[in-house]
């Protein structure tokens, strides 16, 4: 896992460094120097810079750019006072690099590459003038663009924008921080590279989440171990009006494709016929069911489709009924396996008392999107935007569970701990998507932890809608594509 830090964290480590190791000159130049050092610098190449040290990281890369036989110019957009800055800036004039103030006719055309040093992690609110009109003139153009540590314009703490330079590469300074991934970041930032500098960081931080990582999950299999070894793994769900008999199924079939022993339906009565030829590997568990097609709340039964489960899913299109809340009160008060709610089973959390997940023997995954999120903790899905870490570590803190936060990037909390999943695409964004993701984990929570699987599941379901992406574009893949990719990401496993 890679190391995420928060604006606040990252401040502290840059202090501890400054106080202890080196020089904030010196650490400005290492970043000038990373900086050169991601990107292959060809033709004339503008660096606009502002008045804080992301604008001082701009001019080290302009000494250095100059140094190494490069065209460079410098345009300033603000007056400077800081010491360090006005000393880099007497050293490019000295070595005859062009510089700039900014003025609305400046001309932008004619350079290979623009690089971005005007606002650093410290952003936060609206842009302004003339800023504004600098970040439009470059998105306007077709210019290759670099962002120094993050974006103009993006919130390093929640990667919220109304505008902000769109970046070809962002180029991340010491480690990579939350707004690289939340809410806007991926729409403004191409391609992210990340440089140590020299800060060490050993207190608190975030984790991203990586393909090495998945490495730990999915080892070789014995020869010697059977469906046992792996797991029964149950899904509970479906309704009359929610039939969902494919989906059903198909979520019986990721669970399987990730290496789970056994799945089982369980649905209601009502849809068993519908759901029964669709499901060749599955076995199909019937409840009883009321006249609109709802589970009814029959204690001896559920007591027995759940049972000798080593893991159970919950919640996908059941509906909103007084059944289903006194069903997910018994599987809480009485499974003692691993329990993964989602869908409809995270609103139905919502009216019982979340006291009783930590006072269920389970191990809980809970998986909202930002909206079921906002119905359980009740707070407004904008606050919730504006700091989804906090409110995701909250939780976990308050509540005994593994909450995964549906999102352009998927945050994953438990015990307050916090986990990025970066993986993902707009092919994703089909209904549907969020109920294969569920049996993906469940498949995995089959025969490894709740935390590992929820992890290793979220990264592997947003790889496959990576892929699909690329092979076919975010308009045509539907959620049971991912279940073909899958074989093709695990068949070296």
């Amino acid at each position: 896992m890679l190391k995420v830090l928060s604006t606040s964290m990252m401040r502290e480590a840059d202090q501890y460094t400054i106080d202890n190791l080196t020089t904030l000159e010196d650490l400005i130049m290492k970043a000038g120097r990373a900086v050169f050092q991601s990107h292959k610098f060809m033709g004339k190449t503008l660096i606009i810079i502002g008045k804080g040290n992301n604008g001082g990281d701009g001019l080290a890369l302009a000494n250095i750019l100059k140094d190494e036989g490069h065209d460079v110019e410098i345009l300033q957009l603000f007056k400077l006072s800081s010491p360090t800055l006005l000393a880099l800036l007497s050293t490019a004039i000295e070595k005859h690099i062009p510089v700039f103030e900014y003025s609305d006719d400046f001309n932008f055309i004619g350079y290979d590459t623009f690089v971005d040093a005007i606002f650093g992690i410290g952003f936060k609110g609206e842009i302004s003038e003339p800023v504004k009109s600098v970040i439009n003139k470059i998105n306007s153009l077709e210019t290759f663009t670099i962002s120094i540590d993050i974006n103009t314009g993006l919130d390093a703490d929640t990667g919220k924008t109304n505008l902000a330079v769109l970046s070809d590469l962002t180029v991340a300074l010491g480690y990579l921080k939350p707004g690289h991934f939340l809410n806007d970041a991926k729409d403004y930032i191409y391609s992210l590279a990340c440089n140590n500098i020299g800060i060490p960081h050993e207190k608190e931080t975030y984790y991203l989440y990586t393909g090495d990582d998945l490495k730990q999950i999915f080892k070789k299999r014995k020869y010697n171990s059977n469906k046992s070894t792996y797991g029964y793994v149950g899904i509970f769900g479906g309704s009359y009006k929610y039939s969902g008999s494919i989906k059903l199924s198909s979520l019986g079939e990721a669970a399987l494709r990730v290496g789970c022993g056994v799945t089982r339906i369980i649905a209601p009565q009502s849809i068993a016929d519908s759901i029964l030829p669709y499901i060749l590997e599955s076995t199909l568990y019937p409840i009883e069911s009321d006249e609109f097609g709802n589970f009814v709340f029959n204690e001896g039964e559920i007591e027995e489709a759940i049972k000798g489960l080593s893991a159970l899913a919950f919640g996908m299109g059941i509906s909103d009924t007084l059944d289903n809340i006194k069903i997910l009160e018994y599987i809480l008060n009485n499974y003692n396996k691993k329990l993964l709610i989602d869908a409809d089973g995270i609103n139905t959390l919502a009216k019982l008392d979340l006291e009783l997940i930590n006072n269920s023997y389970a191990s809980i995954v809970l998986t909202p999107h930002v909206k079921e999120f906002s119905r359980l903790i009740n707070v407004s899905v904008g606050d919730i935007l504006l700091d989804p870490i906090k409110y995701a570590k909250e939780f976990t803190l308050k509540y005994k569970c593994t909450l995964l936060l549906k999102g352009t990037t998927t945050i994953v909390s438990n015990r307050g701990k916090i986990y990025l999943i970066s993986t993902g695409s707009p092919s994703l964004s089909k209904g549907g998507s969020g109920d294969i993701l569920s049996g993906v984990i469940v498949g995995i929570m089959g025969y490894n932890s709740s935390i590992d699987s929820t992890l290793a599941g979220a990264f592997l379901f947003g790889l496959a809608g990576d892929i699909l992406n690329k092979k076919y574009g975010s308009y045509t893949s539907i959620p049971r594509d991912v279940i073909e990719v899958l074989k093709e990401l695990l068949k070296n496993y």
